[in-house]
């Protein structure tokens, strides 16, 4: 069997409506930390070629180093299985990226470093640079508070 590869689409800024932003100010308490919460959020599109049994989505993500806490690994969550063109949504829950041949999936990664490579079950890859949410991803998989 070829070897799983990952190729990132693209890295999103998304859009954060007002009763959304609310939501999760209600979980945090405050506007310093709902709006921490928020920026460094990115939404990651990607497509998986020879997928295998050993992806798993929580395993993509980066090492989070923030003042004041210990390091520790930010995954990968909320992920989405969209079609193979990227314009329907198939399934978005907890491990619903699998399959065999190409998988094309989206997730949310808070305190994203665009610095740092993206690990992944089988390594790590370089991400694009960040960009603003095309509207199809907007539609598909928009953002829900962490309760």
């Amino acid at each position: 069997m070829a070897t799983p590869t990952i190729r990132i689409l693209g890295v999103y800024k998304p859009e954060i409506p007002e009763d959304v932003y609310q939501e999760q100010w209600r979980v945090t308490g405050s506007d310093e930390r709902t709006k921490a919460h928020f920026e460094k959020l990115v939404l990651i599109e990607a497509v998986l070629t020879n997928a295998d049994s050993g992806f798993k989505p929580a395993e993509c993500g980066q090492t989070c180093n923030i003042a004041g806490f210990k390091p520790h690994f930010q995954c990968a969550y909320d992920e989405a299985l969209l079609s193979a063109d990227g314009n329907s949504l198939i399934a978005r829950r907890m491990n619903c990226v699998h399959g065999t041949g190409a998988l094309r999936f989206a997730f949310y990664l808070h305190f994203y470093d665009p610095e740092q490579a993206l690990a992944w079950s089988h390594g790590q890859v370089r991400c694009p640079p960040t960009q603003p949410i095309p509207d199809r991803l907007k539609k598909l998989v928009p953002y829900r508070a962490c309760t």
